[in-house]
């Protein structure tokens, strides 16, 4: 027969303990019915969220593909040689001569080559009445004469022969189908429309497209005014819509079967009900093991107070027993000082920045003036940088900086303690200090995912950098260098990760791809003004070395170094004979590698246009001054644009978007924008007429078009600010 523990025979002890348990299955009842809910809401939550944003991806990626075709039908509009065989053969009816024909297909090929987007097949240019098609490189006849578009432009699934109502059983390319993108041709913005530019984009990629960005079996749908373009896959009752930022009228739409939405219970999402079980279990365990060591001196106490007085109030001697035993206890702690006081007062600062010299450090750790108080530390460099148009000023980053501290401070409990110090106005150095070395990691995982969740703001990217794992306190500066390294990695990793320190890499022989003639290239473009010829080189080397080939860390910034310097002495040999020179200085701040290729397209873009700027006569200060009162007096006007402008002041587009950018600091259609959103702003603050009637008064042709303005522009629909 099993002898009971002495302890249970204690009323004292039963109650304790049973006490806890209580409490424990209270809480894990709880627990399992509050999991099960959370988890399946939350699992139709995130799906929503998640096809929500993929049919906004692909939209965005469908965008780009009309945007490229608008763009390729404006530069055929501008073209001065399409303009020149127009006015000879069908305005002056005369023979078109070789050089002509060559200079026209040659331009056609060049607008063609132009654009970036690789699902672009063919331009092509019909004139009204004409028998022929000029194309990228080559001249196709057919039957019948082309007409013009009735409704332009056109966005839809068709063959050429079919849109224009052209008769050419023998060419492939007027019979295939494309997703076509057409507009009137008007021959350099004249009222007339003179014959069709058409941009052909090839179906199979844009399904490919389509695939890579929804997935294989999803289906998908394109519509414009209600009607259907480009339908693929199966449709359901569970539809997500993202609308087009080029055309009003277009709306993509993503077929997704509902039961996506339905959360598995797999073995994987039970587990963790199973292990809390369990831990429940290991709880009461230590519940009774700790009742029964703490209860271990108050039973003596007990037996020591029955013995003397022989009381038979048990409960009531134990605790005048364990009041006196207090005191026995003063004193026992004893007196330290830990780094948290120091990185307060900023010596942690100064030891990590190198400030102390290493016989102070020394001395402050022999004397035991700076511990750690568990036995393993990890240190971390925090970086926050802005990722959208606006970059966030000083007063931002430092808040952004005072909510990571609070986050910090949160994290610090009884077996972690979390220490953080500023190191600049976007890096934060944050030192975790904990007994569990096998935990340490998921502390930093912990530590982002609080951050991004206290920051709340999408303008803000949180990068970390974390050292390798360390137990002495003259290791600390190592560590900071090691969470230094560990954070470039964002280089080819990109922001919005954590990342951790890897061993250096020995010196290896050069891999990376860079031209022989960049230098020479670089130069004949920034002299020629060729900027496409500028920004081809830089996506030669971002696909060769980052896409193509996965260049280690090293080699990835030695390719960055040398494309710096054949940059500053293209700048130089360029513009040595300017009086200005372009400044060009190299990225010392952590950065991605997209970021920096953006950084030096940037510096080609600003070359040329000063470029430009010094080489164009500066427009008279009164016509500037009338062509700016022009545009603020008539910005509600729904058919003011640059062309119109450039017509009636006799000057270039691109001169009147220079007196802009000089004048407000913006471009004329964000200029034109701001104000209109202005005007609608004091309309529905101080009237209650409907949307409609205030869209049509700021110049705006719909109520759409108007909603997506005012939402860029203030952050919120037109109708919630008015509430």
């Amino acid at each position: 027969m099993h002898r009971i523990p002495e302890e249970f025979r204690s009323k004292v002890f039963i109650r304790l303990f049973l006490s806890y348990v209580i409490i424990i299955a209270a809480f894990m009842l709880i627990y399992f019915g509050f999991y099960m809910y959370s988890y399946s809401s939350h699992y139709a939550d995130m799906e929503r969220r998640e096809w929500q944003q993929q049919t906004a991806a692909w939209g965005m990626e469908m965008d780009q593909q009309l945007f490229a075709a608008q763009s390729l039908c404006a530069a055929v509009n501008t073209s001065e040689s399409c303009r020149s065989i127009l006015q000879t053969a069908y305005v002056e009816r005369k023979t078109i001569d070789t050089m002509q024909l060559y200079k026209v297909l040659n331009e056609l090929k060049r607008i063609k080559a132009s654009s970036s987007n690789m699902n672009v097949y063919n331009v092509l240019l019909c004139f009204q009445g004409d028998t022929k098609a000029y194309s990228a490189g080559s001249v196709i006849s057919f039957d019948g004469h082309s007409g013009i578009l009735a409704d332009s432009p056109f966005i839809g699934e068709a063959s050429v022969s079919g849109l224009l109502g052209l008769s050419s059983p023998s060419n492939v390319l007027l019979n295939k189908q494309y997703l076509i993108y057409a507009d009137t041709y008007t021959a350099m913005g004249t009222s007339s429309a003179r014959g069709t530019v058409l941009v052909l984009l090839a179906q199979n990629g844009l399904q490919t497209l389509t695939r890579s960005a929804l997935g294989e079996d999803v289906g998908s749908c394109l519509l414009r005014n209600g009607e259907v373009i480009l339908q693929s896959g199966e449709v359901t009752d569970l539809v997500f819509t993202a609308e087009s930022m080029v055309d009003s009228g277009l709306v993509y739409q993503v077929y997704v079967d509902p039961a996506v939405l339905r959360a598995p219970f797999t073995f994987s999402v039970l587990l963790p009900m199973l292990m809390f079980g369990m831990l429940g279990l290991v709880f009461m365990l230590i519940t009774y093991r700790q009742a029964k060591r703490y209860y271990q001196p108050i039973g003596n106490i007990g037996k020591m107070i029955e013995s003397k007085a022989g009381s038979q109030d048990e409960i009531e001697d134990i605790l005048d027993g364990i009041r006196g035993l207090i005191g026995e206890r003063n004193g026992y702690r004893e007196k330290m000082v830990t780094i948290s006081p120091y990185a307060q007062q900023g010596m942690l600062h100064s030891i990590l920045s190198g400030e102390v010299d290493n016989q102070r450090l020394a001395v402050l750790i022999d004397e035991k003036y700076v511990e750690l108080r568990k036995a393993y530390f990890m240190l971390a460099l925090v970086n926050v940088a802005g990722v959208s148009g606006l970059e966030p000023g000083t007063l931002q980053y430092q808040d952004a900086q005072e909510l990571m501290e609070h986050v910090c401070r949160e994290m610090t409990t009884d077996e972690v303690s979390v220490v953080c110090c500023r190191k600049s106005i976007q890096e934060l150095y944050v030192i975790i200090n904990s007994d569990d070395e096998k935990g340490m990691e998921n502390h930093f995982y912990d530590l982002y995912s609080r951050c991004v969740e206290a920051l709340d703001d999408q303008r803000y990217a949180v990068t970390i950098g974390v050292s390798r794992l360390e137990s002495d306190l003259e290791s600390l500066r190592a560590a900071c260098r090691s969470a230094e390294r560990a954070l470039e990695q964002m280089l080819t990793g990109g922001r919005g990760c954590v990342y951790f320190s890897e061993p250096e890499r020995g010196l290896q022989e050069r891999s990376y791809y860079f031209p022989k003639d960049a230098l020479k290239r670089m130069t004949r473009g920034l002299r020629e003004g060729h900027l496409e010829d500028l920004q081809a080189m830089l996506d030669e080397l971002y696909r060769v070395n980052i896409v193509e080939n996965d260049l280690p860390l090293n080699e990835v910034r030695a390719m960055v170094d040398e494309l710096h310097l054949n940059a500053r002495s293209a700048l130089r040999a360029a513009y040595d004979m300017r009086t200005t020179h372009i400044q060009i200085e190299r990225i010392r701040d952590a950065a991605t590698i997209e970021e920096i290729f953006s950084y030096y397209r940037t510096v080609f873009e600003t070359a040329l246009q000063k470029s430009r700027e010094l080489d164009e006569p500066a427009v008279q200060s009164g016509l500037e001054e009338e062509i700016c009162r022009y545009i603020d007096e008539h910005f509600c006007d729904p058919e003011l644009s640059l062309n119109r402008l450039a017509d009636q002041f006799g000057v270039s587009t691109k001169m009147i978007g220079l007196i802009c950018k000089n004048t407000y600091g913006k471009t004329f259609l964000q200029h034109v924008r701001d104000k209109q959103i202005q005007r609608a702003v004091q309309l529905l603050e101080s009237t209650d007429n409907p949307l409609e009637d205030i869209a049509q008064q700021c110049g705006f042709t719909n109520l759409l078009t108007f909603r997506r303005n005012f939402k860029a522009v203030m952050g919120m629909n037109p109708s919630d600010f008015r509430k």
